[in-house]
């Protein structure tokens, strides 16, 4: 193999491993979602968490912890490189608790109160008029 090849070979290898690290790495940004308020469900031990994220933005994972008296929610989202626009767009989370909500208050990560939103419903087909 001639030393232009070897070299050539050298930085095709670097940009796929450059390019590999900065895919997975956009996939690993993370954060907190945004929690606009909660709604209950008919089954008594799960509640819809209502979070608003950004348009590049998923749901990575949830994490729940309860007291006798509190509930306190983590919704976390994981956010892709890229560009839109700077609007926010509403999703519905559903957690499963291990005891019924009850009096319990609900809590975010800050220990702030999350506003109960009433019982969610879900949302109806739109008819052709």
């Amino acid at each position: 193999m001639t030393r232009s090849r070897l070299i050539g070979a050298a930085v095709v290898i670097g940009l796929v491993l450059i390019t590999g690290f900065l895919y997975f790495e956009s996939l690993n940004a993370s954060g907190r979602a945004q929690i606009v308020g909660y709604q209950h469900t008919a089954d008594i031990r799960r509640i819809v968490v209502i979070v608003a994220l950004a348009r590049l933005d998923d749901i990575a994972e949830r994490e729940v912890q309860e007291t006798a008296d509190v509930v306190r929610i983590t919704v976390h989202k994981r956010t892709t490189s890229g560009s839109s626009t700077a609007d926010l767009i509403v999703f519905p989370v559903t957690v499963t608790l291990r005891s019924p909500l009850g009096s319990r208050a609900v809590l975010d990560e800050k220990d702030a109160p999350v506003r109960d939103l009433g019982t969610y419903e879900l949302p109806q087909p739109t008819r052709a008029p």
